[in-house]
């Protein structure tokens, strides 16, 4: 018989230890440590989509945590108990109960009937405390924005350094319209239909001093999209739901996460949101402090909307602009087809956008806020000069390419194309319809296979490692020969090595062993 006791952990522990595992620590040290075999270890660690998520949830002491027998319900009521805690409204055991009736008629389950017993197991499910539930009240926030800037944003600032100091804000993106498809969509929201089909939504945030720029998460419709089928790893994050809208899960998953990284690291952040729905609070937070500016100042006080994301946009859809053209080009007439966009195209597009945005936009959209006193009390007024300043191909120079072809886009076309989609909605304004509505489409989005099922999409071809290799000689000797800029010489030689490094590590072990070898 084997030594090792047998040992149950709760979810907080086993969350430590997945924490220690990322951090680079043996499977063999722990299971030393808490005397336990390796299997447990591992299992621990193939369970970590599982413990995620109850984590995240502040599910810290159980340690076997069983789902209940109306898994419908039981979420249609936690969603409901998560946005009533968020608003500061008491909620005690009968209230849960009777919503708890409430939403199972919603959703068609005829033979449930909601007891105290059942209204306990939940509680126990979900980490709930009677006394958390009546005791706690929302913090008052400024709502006048020179208040806030004078009073609360001084004490906040002492606290970090520039580069400690982040805004973080959604924004929806039509990735699939042309400039001529603009007058159609100019104004509506989004709200279901065929419009959320082709919109994604996309986190942006970065650092006041403009040197971070976050990874980008964003959010589509399909869990799984078919042109996602041969890519080994995307430049974002993703995550997806049916109206590929951000929710409360979604970003508190992302926020801790973040707090995991930074922990690592030994870093620590303040992070800026606004307090739409979709952004609740979050506890136990170990390096992000997390600051809800005051309701109702986005326009006004919001860093990434005084035109960061704007900026973003510009260069995602002159983009995509220039691909009209090179493909204009190529058939030497205007009949061509515009590209047909997928989501991996509009991730890699809106990636290379955000690469292009320098540090001065950044910053000064931050000026522009009032987070950063001038010295000689200038505003900004407008960060299209910075746009301007740090476009690679510049305005005049792709439009003359568009009047080569005769395309009807005008200066005005483009500036509507640029912010179409500014005032898409990006969350939803939670209410007892819509968490029984997602509850349904959760489930449905779960069980539908790969893709959408009413739009397939094309699959990216696996590109062989002979292609890639042509291809980086190719563009090294292009870069070489018309190029005087060394920076980009030394990347273009990097690129290739590494490719060619790569061509012939999979020709060794492509090479068959022999037993003389």
């Amino acid at each position: 018989m084997s030594s090792v006791k047998r040992k149950c952990f709760t979810i907080e522990e086993k969350s430590a230890i997945l924490h220690r595992l990322e951090a680079g620590e043996s499977n063999a040290t722990l299971a030393k440590e808490f005397g336990v075999s390796h299997s447990t270890i591992s299992t621990i660690k193939k369970s970590k989509d599982k413990i995620e998520p109850l984590f995240n949830a502040k599910v810290l002491k159980c340690k076997r945590v069983r789902t209940s027998t109306y898994e419908q319900v039981d979420k249609a009521l936690l969603q409901w108990f998560k946005l009533q805690r968020d608003r500061g409204i008491p909620v005690n055991g009968p209230l849960l109960q009777e919503k708890a009736n409430f939403f199972a008629r919603q959703l068609d389950i005829q033979d449930f009937k909601c007891s105290m017993s059942w209204i306990n197991r939940f509680k126990v499910r979900h980490n709930i405390v009677s006394g958390k539930i009546a005791g706690e009240s929302l913090s008052v926030q400024q709502s006048d924005v020179i208040d806030w800037l004078e009073k609360v944003w001084p004490t906040l600032r002492a606290q970090f350094k520039d580069n400690e100091i982040f805004n973080a804000d959604e924004t929806g993106l039509f990735y699939k319209l042309t400039p001529d498809k603009t007058l159609k969509f100019k104004g509506e929201k989004c709200k279901g239909g065929k419009l959320s089909k082709e919109r994604i939504t996309v986190m942006v945030a970065a650092n006041m001093s403009g040197t971070v720029k976050k990874k980008l998460l964003v959010i589509g419709k399909s869990q799984r999209p078919r042109c996602f089928k041969n890519v080994r790893h995307l430049p974002v994050d993703y995550e997806s739901n049916r109206r590929a809208w951000m929710t409360a899960e979604i970003f508190t998953k992302w926020v801790r996460a973040w707090d995991r990284e930074l922990t690592k690291k030994n870093k620590k952040i303040l992070l800026l949101v606004d307090n739409c729905p979709a952004h609740p609070h979050i506890a136990d937070l170990k390096r992000i402090t997390l600051v809800f500016l005051p309701p109702n100042t986005t326009s006004v006080l919001q860093p990434m909307d005084q035109g960061i994301i704007r900026a973003l946009k510009a260069h995602f859809r002159k983009n995509l602009v220039l691909k009209m053209i090179q493909l204009l080009d190529g058939c030497g007439s205007c009949s061509v087809e515009y590209p047909k966009m997928n989501v991996l195209d509009a991730i890699l597009m809106i990636q290379d956008a955000w690469t292009q945005l320098k540090q001065g936009t950044i910053f000064n959209c931050f000026k522009h806020a009032g987070f950063v006193r001038s010295e000689c009390n200038t505003v900004v007024t407008s960060n299209t000069e910075d746009f301007n300043e740090e476009d690679d191909v510049p305005l005049s120079v792709w439009a003359r390419a568009i009047d080569k072809h005769q395309l009807t886009i005008t200066n005005e076309d483009f500036e509507q194309f640029t912010c179409v989609d500014d005032a898409v909605a990006t969350c939803e304004e939670p209410c007892d319809e819509n968490i029984v509505e997602n509850i349904i489409a959760s489930d449905a989005n779960s069980q539908e296979s790969d893709g959408d099922d009413d739009e397939p999409e094309e699959v990216h071809p696996t590109l062989s490692v002979s292609d890639a290799l042509k291809a980086a000689e190719t563009l090294n000797v292009f870069v070489q020969t018309n190029f005087d800029d060394d920076i980009m010489k030394t990347m273009m030689s990097r690129i290739h090595n590494a490719v060619r490094s790569s061509y012939y590590r999979t020709k060794v072990c492509q090479k068959q062993t022999q037993i003389t070898d």
